[in-house]
């Protein structure tokens, strides 16, 4: 069993106040770690300067989730090994997460590379697989992400021996007979990973939310800086949306809980909303009193995105791409994603989560008001401001 991780309140309140990369900051340092895997119980002060016995090697740290899973684990004294291949820039503020030397970057990871695995790898006792992917794109295919590269880190994990727990990744809605691709393969991958490493946990969020996320920021562009905001058929498909450190405390959780190894566990919020509701929950925090939705029918949507997939698969990154935006996401959108009856969740790790339409989790959305945090829409003065200035801040009338 892993030595009992501590909670470090203070450090909670002020990331859950001040959002992940805000957190207390710590003296940056590029020394190794130790070699030795501690077993002994929990020593230091408590928190960032303690020693929890967990090395922790994640993969996707640098990512929207990835940050505040390392943030989560370096808080209570574990070291954070944090394997990347972005540019140091885009991964140094995992540094200021951890005290000296406790967060290690493992730069020009290639995820097709077993020795580049191996090595981010070789001292962790922990291993927490983030790395996933919305599009496909020239050089990576969903297959290559969430099949391949789960099963062939799993089956190093397992050949260790060292490795105690892995925790996985998935998404809501998995399922092998889905028709998007994207939820087939991360299905597929779930069951790779298993089979590879029977004890590892699974963990299926529904649609995460948080300052940098993936969801709730896309469909803001779509409302405010497109012509119209596309709505699958009457937006009746159910989702779950949760908040983003309910999630990383989940991780926590589950290193406490070694009956969880060999499980597959939902990460849902309290509220079952349908995306209409999603779209009017928007609209109303934004204050945008003019609604630019629109229904359309699966094929219609589906057709006017098509082109745009088949050109992203041709070239390199495009500016611009919403996730959102894909035939696949279309499909996505065709089928409930909210948690199974029976299924195991946060009820089962002691965590009560948040709402997302309400408090911290809904006030990024808050200062995308294209009026100010304050204001809101503007279109009742819009009469009044010269047409130069309506069109740099997208003011309608």
């Amino acid at each position: 069993m892993l030595p009992i991780l501590g909670r470090n309140a203070a450090g909670s309140a002020l990331a859950r106040l001040a959002g992940l990369r805000w957190a207390a900051a710590a003296t940056q340092s590029s020394r190794e770690y130790s070699s030795t895997l501690m077993t002994a119980d929990k020593l230091g002060p408590g928190g960032r300067s303690s020693v929890s016995g967990i090395t922790a090697t994640v993969f996707g740290a640098n990512g929207f989730v990835g940050s505040y899973i390392v943030n989560e684990l370096a808080k209570r004294g574990s070291q954070v090994v944090c394997p990347f291949r972005s540019t140091e820039n885009e991964a140094m503020h995992l540094k200021q997460m951890g005290d000296l030397g406790q967060i290690v970057l493992l730069p020009e990871l290639d995820i097709r590379n077993d020795d580049d695995i191996k090595r981010a790898i070789s001292r962790s006792n922990v291993i927490v697989n983030c790395v996933g992917m919305r599009l496909q794109t020239k050089n990576w295919s969903f297959e290559d992400v969430h099949v391949d590269f789960p099963k062939r880190l799993a089956k190093l994990a397992a050949e260790t021996g060292q490795v105690q727990r892995l925790i996985h990744f998935s998404a809501m809605g998995a399922d092998v007979n889905h028709k998007s691709l994207r939820m087939r393969t991360k299905a597929v991958g779930d069951n790779a990973v298993l089979e590879a490493f029977p004890d590892a946990t699974i963990v299926r969020p529904g649609d995460i939310v948080g300052i940098e996320d993936h969801f709730f920021n896309y469909l803001i562009y779509q409302l405010t800086l497109t012509v119209f905001a596309p709505v699958v058929e009457s937006g009746s498909n159910k989702i779950q949306p949760t908040y983003v450190l309910d999630v990383a405390d989940a991780v926590a959780a589950l290193l406490r809980k070694p009956d969880t190894a060999g499980k597959t566990l939902y990460l849902g919020g309290p509220e079952v909303l349908s995306m209409r509701e999603v779209y009017d929950l928007l609209l109303k925090t934004l204050r945008i009193y003019r609604d630019d939705t629109v229904h359309l029918p699966a094929w219609a949507v589906k057709a006017m995105y098509k082109p745009f997939d088949s050109v992203r698969r041709m070239l390199p990154g495009l500016p611009m791409t919403s996730p959102l935006a894909t035939e696949d996401y279309v499909e996505e959108m065709l089928r409930d994603k909210v948690v199974p009856a029976g299924a195991l969740g946060y009820a089962d790790l002691g965590i009560v989560p948040q709402k997302v339409t309400d408090g911290l989790a809904i006030e990024p959305v808050r200062h995308a008001r294209v009026g100010g945090y304050r204001w809101g829409d503007m279109s009742a003065v819009a009469k009044d401001i010269p047409e130069s200035v309506r069109k740099y801040y997208n003011i309608k009338q």
